[in-house]
């Protein structure tokens, strides 16, 4: 006698009769609750659909590597600013050569003019002397004719090199999305604080000026030689935009006007009038360090007197200035807003009394 099949019962409602099974979740329904379970399913679909139009929408509105687009556009700025200032750097050191070439040239016609001014008035001169003022005139002007022995030289430190950047994709979360969505990106950036060069006794000189002010020692002395309304404004040669930089001064006369030591940027305009300038950056005296040189200045016993010696330091990895008075044995310091004075920094020195007489140290 043939056996019964025995057939599974409906999930839902444990009846045996017409029962089928779904391929998914593998239970067994009736014909009833097959259908209220697609129906079931159909609105599970709607459900994820929904989630994925929402995703859609919320990845077409998404800026994506905004802070990462940011960092390039940081890099590209601190790259050209590094540019421009070897640039001008470079432009500043060819044109003291050419300064001192000039001066050679001039010095060297003025010695010819001397002696033949002499020799006329003294009517003291002979066929010889011409002859070698002749030649001497003939010397020099090959001298200005011939092309100046300077090169042009790339410079390979560390320090002020710009680096490269470059986009890579993190390799781990490459395989995980397969290309399929839009890849996380590591931006890699040279740190360059690394290679900040130490503390050094900078050998600056005095160059240019403005007022009433006489160079001497090969640059190393600036002397005040009358008033001048504002003070006389001396400046160093050298420019100042990376590391540690220490000048050292004594102060060989001060007079009854205080003296302003400090900086100015090569971006303003000859001369810079420390007592009127809306910003300036450094001091008259040592307790009295100023933004704005033209507020009330106070006077007191722990001035700079003469013989005093002073170190100006310049920091400018850290972007601020360093005044240090060695007599009372105090030092000041302030931080400078780039947005204002930006670099490179030139040394700044104000004299204001006759005779006032500044020296640097090397």
């Amino acid at each position: 006698m043939a056996s019964a099949i025995a057939k599974k019962p409906c999930t839902k409602c444990n009846k045996g009769g017409g029962v089928t099974t779904c391929d998914g979740c593998h239970q067994s329904f009736c014909i009833k609750h097959i259908i209220e379970h697609r129906q079931e399913l159909t609105t599970q679909l709607d459900n994820v659909g929904q989630n994925h139009d929402l995703f859609r929408d919320e990845v077409s509105r998404k800026t994506l590597g905004d802070q990462l687009l940011i960092h390039i556009d940081e890099w590209e700025q601190e790259s050209i600013t590094k540019i421009q200032v070897a640039a001008e750097i470079a432009r500043a050191d060819l044109r003291l050569l050419i300064d001192q070439n000039k001066n050679q040239l001039n010095a060297s016609m003025d010695k010819i003019t001397n002696e033949m001014q002499t020799g006329r008035e003294l009517d003291d001169f002979t066929e010889i002397d011409l002859l070698r003022w002749t030649e001497e005139l003939q010397n020099l002007r090959q001298l200005l004719e011939t092309e100046l022995r300077i090169n042009i030289i790339e410079d390979k430190s560390e320090s002020i090199s710009v680096h490269m950047i470059k986009i890579s994709e993190e390799q781990q979360k490459q395989q995980q999305l397969h290309s399929s969505v839009i890849p996380k990106e590591n931006f890699h950036r040279h740190n360059s604080t690394d290679d900040r060069e130490v503390d050094t006794l900078t050998h600056d000189k005095f160059r240019h000026f403005a007022g009433k002010l006489a160079i001497s020692e090969d640059g190393l002395v600036a002397t005040c030689i009358g008033t001048y309304w504002d003070g006389s404004h001396v400046y160093g040669t050298r420019l100042y935009s990376s590391g540690r930089h220490e000048i050292h001064f004594r102060i060989d006369y001060k007079g009854s006007n205080n003296l302003f030591f400090g900086i100015k940027t090569t971006s303003d305009d000859l001369p810079v009038q420390t007592l009127t300038a809306p910003h300036g950056y450094g001091w008259w005296e040592v307790d009295q360090g100023i933004e704005s040189v033209n507020g009330h200045r106070v006077h007191t016993d722990r001035g700079i007197r003469t013989g005093d010696e002073i170190t100006l330091t310049l920091d400018c990895e850290n972007r601020l200035i360093q005044f240090e008075h060695h007599r009372v044995n105090t030092i000041a310091h302030m931080s400078v807003d780039l947005r204002k004075y930006p670099f490179p920094w030139q040394i700044l020195a104000t004299l204001r009394s006759n005779g006032d007489c500044v020296r640097i140290i090397p």
